[in-house]
């Protein structure tokens, strides 16, 4: 019941997923990606454990073929599971279970892999794959985001209402560029995901220098006005001494 995929950018090293699903939460339990390493979906009856294990792997340097034969090889279990693999060099590899009764596809793609089960039809993947191929020159986010509405566009799940959707894209300094996730959607979870991305994008600039440059990100005179005023109210100059200094700071 879940169409996804995971792509690399070659420029950056990035790598980065979107997935989505009729049940909730699908984004903590089937991505896991490392920057410059690579990428791993674990889906159909999820054992998020699998995802650890081939993530690991792929940081040890392994490539997609030996990293999908360890996953294969660690669980008795496999013939439930359908497992996508993406290694640093973009080669993919992906296993489908013998116990999976719906339609299932994966299509590789430069420097991608889309993968689907419970699928309306076989063309999910493809028109995901060639979406994200179509769109280079884009960032990783709006290929893979992109990628994923094409899918929903194609068809899909066979059945349900899409309940669930994540965007994930790996960084420098071990900040992700975006780590966005609709756990519970009561129209259409990838709709909700594509507007969080766009709210997140005007965003993502000034969070990024939050955490790697503070000194230059101003401060909100909003809310330091607001905050300062409490403090007064409630007798708390000495404990917090920043409300008598606002020369201290710089305001945005």
């Amino acid at each position: 019941m879940t169409f996804s995929i995971i792509g690399r950018c070659k420029r950056t090293g990035a790598f980065g997923a979107a997935i989505s699903t009729s049940n909730l939460a699908v984004g903590h339990r089937c991505i896991r990606l490392a920057h410059g390493k690579g990428a791993v979906l674990s889906q159909h009856r999820t054992d998020t454990r699998l995802a650890e294990l081939g993530i690991e792997l792929l940081r040890d340097g392994r490539d997609a073929g030996d990293t999908l034969d360890e996953i294969c090889a660690s669980t008795d279990q496999i013939e439930w599971r359908q497992v996508g693999v993406l290694d640093a060099d973009g080669r993919a590899k992906a296993y489908h279970g013998r116990r999976m009764y719906s339609i299932y596809t994966h299509t590789a793609g430069r420097d991608c892999l889309a993968l689907g089960n419970i699928l309306d039809n076989d063309e999910v993947t493809t028109r995901m794959a060639e979406t994200f191929e179509n769109t280079d020159g884009e960032p990783l986010g709006e290929r893979l985001m992109r990628a994923l509405e094409a899918g929903r566009d194609a068809g899909g799940e066979v059945k349900d209402a899409l309940r669930s959707a994540a965007l994930r894209v790996t960084g420098e300094h071990g900040i992700d560029a975006c780590d966005l996730r609709v756990d519970i959607s009561e129209t259409d979870a990838i709709a909700d995901l594509r507007k969080l991305y766009t709210a997140f994008n005007a965003e993502a600039e000034l969070m990024r220098d939050m955490a790697l440059d503070p000194d230059r990100v101003p401060v909100s005179r909003a809310l330091f006005d607001a905050s300062a005023e409490r403090i007064f109210e409630l007798g708390l100059e000495t404990r917090f001494p920043a409300a008598r200094n606002p020369d201290n700071w710089t305001f945005r």
